[in-house]
């Protein structure tokens, strides 16, 4: 049986994402997850060109990916979102994830908590967010954070006991 794998990382597809995660997590599928994108064939295009041809890659919208969350593969895949809000989209799905990944996310809002942490990765989080990621670790999501397989890895708890 396949392993699913979540990330949040506002690129979505990226170097990172195919080039350290792809090999390190045995992905087989990249399943990046935007309304709009998935609506526009001319940006999938841009979005997917430049990944190898060794996995299958596509965008869904957040219903598609709701049903491709509950069905079984014998596959690994990856799917990736823009936001940490969305995650309330897949609360049970994700339980049953072997790890969900807080990669990268820009400041959107004044108040945004900075929880960049180094290694690359930029992650800004608001008290919404916050307080969804603490909900989903409650309930036994696998939440981590992590830039890159080699980058130092962080649990939730770790992370939200340097939000002051």
């Amino acid at each position: 049986m396949g392993k699913d794998y979540f990330r949040i990382d506002d690129r979505l597809i990226h170097g990172q994402i195919v080039t350290a995660w792809c090999g390190f997590l045995k992905i087989n599928e990249i399943i990046a997850i935007d309304d709009k994108l998935a609506t526009s064939p001319m940006l999938q295009t841009i979005m997917l060109m430049g990944i190898p041809k060794q996995y299958r890659a596509h965008v869904v919208t957040s219903e598609q990916a709701k049903k491709l969350m509950s069905s079984e593969t014998e596959k690994n895949r990856l799917f990736v979102t823009r936001f940490t809000q969305d995650l309330a989209n897949y609360r049970e799905e994700l339980k049953k994830f072997d790890m969900c990944i807080i990669g990268n996310a820009s400041k959107r809002n004044p108040d945004d908590y900075n929880l960049t942490k180094g290694g690359g990765s930029v992650f800004f989080a608001s008290k919404q967010d916050v307080q969804l990621l603490d909900e989903v670790a409650g309930e036994g999501v696998n939440l981590v954070y992590q830039t890159v397989p080699n980058s130092l890895k962080k649990t939730w708890s770790e992370m939200r006991s340097e939000i002051r």
